[in-house]
Formats: structure tokens, sequence, C-alpha cells
């Protein structure tokens, strides 16, 4: 298939639907980077400095995605030279010295030359010539060690690549990697500074930003005679170098992880080729290849000059490490027989040229369309590939997906972080995530006040029953539309059930307009009518709802107390329910506190046809087990047996993604003695 410019296009058009067009990748990048901000103080205080990485972090939302967090032990300094000692505070600061005499480029060993406080670098230190070394192998094993009793959702994890645990929840996959920081320069990695001033990729500002943030250092492997290698790590110089790219760059980096995915590695359950290697190729050809366009036009000759320069690695057995080039990264994975197939596989695929690419299911629909449709002209303009509903609509997603818990004793730290970043200059996109972030801080820390706290005197329960009051309200005028229900949530709590049946019913008015967004889904036509020409931040307050997610560590309301405390006890945060459900959850419980049997009954009836004919919008099927699981519970308050039981049974039944089936035999087993006691 020779290339055409409008193939080109129409897979540009196609990558920007997969991946993300322009906007889509920023505000992703924005909404990150600005939770991370955000966390620093909290950081400092748990002694670990938390990074995400992997390639959502660089903006991709793909199936295949992965979100791997790092922790980096924040009071532990790695220096390459013995002058850069003076820089840090001794014994406040553990100091460790970067040797790279004698080892292969790329690794490094550590010489611990200070005390540490830290138990996994105590307990994997070795000694050596009368030096002290931190030992890979040892703090790989014992971080997962410690991983593994920190909480039941690490207890089932297991080793993957350089110390890192995989989490398997759910379909879901995240790697936590404890690593170590030095803020300087390796030596070994200074012929790439030259080498970038030279080609002129990236720009002098990514470049003194790359060399200011230093590098890590990662564990790897567990065989005692390179037990104390360490492996050196530009996972943030990377993420800055991905960052730097145009839309064309970043959208063939994406068609490069497609093809491994779908057409190299297709079928192939244990890969030779992994995504670093695709990274490093882009790597190589955008600094080295000046001479080519990137452009949507140009894309699939662009992303073919990657496949030849892979092919030509696979065949000399050499991947060299963007960074340090003497670091052969097939050395040992690309070798012998593994070598010859994979040279095989991939030359075959040169043979097809750019048609390999139809083995794609991803890609096969946009090639075919403009193979077949010789006429088709394509437009790549980010307004034409997409409407401004998608782009809120993806927009919402990543804010809900930042949101995080918080203790009351937190707020202080988090409020002073967020009045320092309302005075820095802020993208539309980074005013708003910041706004519902802090939105979820008061909400959080409210009830959090709440629940820690039990005052005896008259005037001290005004003083934080008024406090918390106002913090919910705050929170619900900031946040999106469901955010009231957390005051009815507190009000019921407190037994004002006239106040909570009052914002229950403001909830439901909000919560019925046409033009609602829940989980993307949503009426377009009325959405664009009605939120035509208004800004991101009063769409939110407007039209946008969201799960209600209850912290497993903080009593809401008692009737879920123990789907709670079973779901914390296997491991899970909290409870995800559908804001719909908890609506009429609070209308039956405030109606049947109150004694209006009536309304009551009548409320309990909308929730179980609501359960009952709801097509997978207000009631998404992964959440179901806890929406039956909250009928039930509703229907046995208000002496409702046989349905009860029915409910628990459906509850049974669900994908058990909160991980309460042992709540619901309980609750079975309480219902059974009081029906004999009926």
């Amino acid at each position: 298939m020779d290339h055409i410019p409008r193939l080109s296009e129409a897979v540009y058009v196609g990558l920007c639907d997969e991946v993300g067009t322009p906007t889509e990748v920023r505000f992703r990048r924005e909404v990150d980077d600005t939770k991370e901000v955000l966390m620093k103080p909290m950081d400092i205080r748990t002694g670990f400095k938390k990074i995400k990485s992997g390639s959502k972090r660089e903006g991709f939302r793909l199936k295949t995605s992965d979100d791997d967090m790092m922790f980096c032990i924040s009071n532990h300094k790695l220096i390459c030279d013995l002058s850069q000692i003076s820089l840090y505070r001794i014994p406040q600061q553990t100091v460790i010295l970067t040797e790279f005499d004698d080892l292969p480029p790329g690794f490094t060993r550590l010489n611990l030359l200070s005390p540490s406080n830290n138990a996994n670098i105590r307990s994997s230190c070795v000694s050596k010539n009368t030096e002290i070394y931190i030992s890979s192998a040892l703090f790989r094993f014992n971080v997962l060690k410690y991983l593994q009793n920190r909480h039941p959702i690490f207890a089932s994890s297991v080793p993957h690549g350089p110390c890192s645990s995989n989490i398997k929840e759910l379909g879901y996959e995240a790697d936590i990697l404890i690593c170590l920081r030095s803020h300087h320069w390796p030596t070994t990695a200074d012929p790439w500074i030259q080498r970038c001033r030279q080609q002129g990729w990236p720009s002098e500002s990514v470049l003194y930003d790359i060399l200011s943030g230093g590098f890590h250092v990662v564990p790897i492997g567990s065989i005692p005679e390179i037990g104390e290698e360490w492996r050196i790590s530009f996972s943030q110089a990377e993420q800055k170098l991905v960052y730097s790219m145009n839309h064309c760059q970043f959208l063939c980096y994406g068609l490069l992880k497609i093809f491994l995915k779908e057409v190299i590695n297709y079928q192939n359950n244990n890969p030779v080729l992994c995504s670093y290697f695709i990274k490093t190729i882009l790597f190589w050809r955008i600094q080295c290849n000046n001479s080519l366009t990137w452009t949507p036009n140009n894309l699939l000759p662009c992303f073919w000059k990657c496949v030849k320069l892979l092919i030509h690695w696979v065949r000399i057995g050499e991947c060299p490490n963007f960074f340090i080039p003497e670091n052969n990264m097939f050395r040992v994975k690309v070798t012998g027989s593994v070598q010859t197939s994979l040279f095989s596989q991939l030359y075959d695929f040169y043979c097809k040229g750019i048609s390999c690419l139809l083995k794609s299911d991803t890609l096969r629909p946009y090639l075919t369309k403009a193979i077949l449709n010789r006429t088709l002209r394509v437009r790549t303009d980010e307004s034409s590939i997409t409407k401004s509903i998608k782009l809120d609509i993806s927009f919402f997603e990543e804010v809900n997906l930042s949101e995080t818990f918080c203790s009351c004793k937190d707020l202080a730290v988090y409020m002073n972080q967020i009045k320092r970043l309302m005075k820095q200059k802020l993208t539309p996109y980074q005013a708003v995530t910041l706004q519902c972030m802090t939105s979820g801080l008061l909400r959080n820390t409210a009830l959090s006040i709440q629940d820690t706290t039990s005052p005896t005197k008259n005037r001290t329960v005004y003083y934080y029953t008024s406090k918390v009051t106002a913090m919910l309200k705050l929170s619900s005028t900031m946040g999106c539309v469901s955010d009231i229900l957390y005051l009815c949530i507190y009000f019921y709590r407190t037994r004002r059930y006239e106040y909570s049946l009052s914002c229950l019913q403001k909830a439901q008015e909000r919560m019925s307009v046409p033009y609602i967004v829940y989980r993307g889904n949503v009426n377009i036509g009325m959405y664009e009518h009605c939120m035509a020409c208004i800004s991101l931040d009063k769409k939110i307050r407007r039209a946008l709802v969201f799960d209600i997610k209850l912290n497993n560590k903080i009593t809401y309301i008692h009737e879920l107390v123990l789907e709670q405390k079973i779901s914390n006890n296997n491991g899970w945060t909290g409870l995800f329910i559908p804001p719909l459900v908890m609506l009429h959850m609070l209308f039956i419980l405030n109606y049947h506190r109150l004694g209006d049997t009536v309304r009551s009954q009548q409320s309990l009836q909308d929730l179980n046809s609501l359960l009952l004919y709801d097509d997978d919008l207000n009631v998404p099927t992964p959440i179901r087990d806890i929406s039956w699981q909250i009928l039930g519970n509703c229907q046995q308050i208000t002496g409702d047996y046989l349905g009860s039981l029915q409910s628990y049974q459906y509850s049974l039944q669900q994908y058990p993604i909160h991980k309460i089936p042992e709540a619901t035999l309980i609750r079975m087993n309480t219902l059974h003695h009081e029906a004999m006691q009926y």
C-alpha cells in the first residue's frame, strides 16, 4: 500500500478518537498536574513523594494503558559526587552515594553514607569492603512484604518488574514501586546533554527542566550475584519529553503502541517487546531525524520510519537506551532463537508494508473507509474531529477520577496549598479541577469531623454543627449537582429529618433536568441547547452528577456501617453508590423516621422500580451489588422481609465489586431471625 496523505489523515482522525484530541490530552495532563501539586504537602508529611507514572500519566486512555505509582522516600538523598554531601542536613536526611565504576552502563550501586530511619532500607543493607551498600534484591523482597502487610488490597501482590507489586483487581492493573531519587544529573548521562543541544530536541527550557529534576533508581532482579545493582530510571525525564511532543508525534506513539499490542504481540502471552522499547524508538527518531515532517498528512511515513528502526535493532540485537546509549536494553531479552523468530515476524510485516495495520482491530475501520472511498476528504482540525460535548464529558471523567479522600487533620495543609495555587496563573481546566477538588476536600473533611468528634457541651456541639453544615453547603455550591446529597446524609445522621427532606427535594429537582450528565450518559440535544455559551465551571454545577463516594473509614449513616466494615476488611476503600439510589434511600429513611408510612412506601416502590427497569443509565451494572443491597436494607427496615430477601439474593448475583457478599449473608441471617420472631 503506497503512502497517500489522506490515509495518514484518516488514521490521524481515528487516533484522535481512540487516543485523544490535542485538548483532551492537554486537560488529562493538567488534571494530573494539579492533583500532584495539591498533594505535595501531604507527601512531605508522610515521608513519601507520590509520583504517578505510566502511559495514563503521559496522557493515554487506551484500554491497555497502565496506571503506575512511584513512591519516593523523601528524606533519602542520592548524590553523584562526595562534594554534594554538603547540600544536605545530616542526620535529618540520609545521604547515599551512587557509584558507577565496574558496572554495566545504566546501573549503579548505592553506598549508604549516613544512617537511615527507614526500616526497609535498614533491613536491606549489606557490608562489603568496610562499606555499607543497599541490596537491590533485599530491598525488592522487603518492599513486597511491606506492601502485602500494609493493606488487604496488596495481600495478593506479586513481583512484577523492578520491585513493584502488580495489583489485579476486577481487570484493573497498577504497579506500585518504591524508589529513591537524586536531584543531580548522573555523570554517566552527561553526553546526552550535549547530544540534545546539537540536535535541537528537546528545547533548551525542557532540557533545563529535565536536568533540574534529576533521576531515580529502582531495584532490579533477585539473583545474589547482582543483588547490589540498581537500575537508573529516567521516567520523569521521559514524561517531560512526551509532554514536549507535538500532537502528531504523540499520536505516532499511540499508533506504535496499538501496532505492538494488536499486531506484533497479538495472541502472544509472553511478548518479548514492550512499550518502553517503542517509546525509545520514537525518542531517537524525533531527535536524530530532523528531516521528518510530523504533520497529520505524513503520520504513516513517520510511523513506518519507526517500524524500520525497530526491525533494524532486532536484526542487530541492539536497543540503545535514549539517555545512556551504551546500555543495550536488548542484551537479555532479544537474543538467540527469540531474536531470529522476532526478526522473521517483523520482516514479514515489512514486506506487507503499511497494509499490515489492517490486522489491527482498532485501526482497520479508519483505514478501510479511506481505502474504499477514494474521494474521501478528511479534515484534521480539532473542531471538525470532535464536538465540544465530547470534550466536556471526557473532562468530567478526569475530574471525577482526581478526587481523593482526606481526614479532618489535613484540611489546613490542603487549604494553604490551594491558596498558593490560586495565586498562580492557571489554565481554565486547572482552575475548574482545583474548584472540584476543593469541593471534595471540604466535603470529606466535614464528614470526617462529624464522624471523629463527639462533643458533649451545647456550645461545642453548636460550634461543630455550624462548621460542618457551612462546609457542606459551600461544597455543594462549588461542586457538581449530586454533591448536595452529602448535606442530606449529614442532616439525616444528625436526626434533622425535615432539613434532610428539604435538601432532597432540591436535589431531586436539580437531578431531573433533561441535560444531566452521568457517567458519560446524556441527552446530547438538550445538553447542547441548554449548556451553550456557559462556562465549564457552571456546567459542572448545573449538569454533572457523580457517584456518591463513601470512604469506608468514615461512618456516614448507620444503615451502611456493616457494608463499609466488610468492604474495608476485604481491601476496598469505599462504596460507590449511584446518586439516584442514594436519593431514594434517603427519602425512604427520612420518611420512615418521621413515621410517614405512605411516603416511605412510595419512595421504596420508586427505588424498586428504578433497579428493576433501569437500562444501565442510572444504575450502572458495575455497582449494582451495593444498589440491590441498599434496596434490601430499606425493605428490611420498613418490614418487607420477603422483598428484602429477594433484593439480597439479587445483590449476591451481581459482580462483587465492593466485596460485600459477606455483609449480604449476615443481613440475610438477621432477616431470618427477625422473620422467625415476627
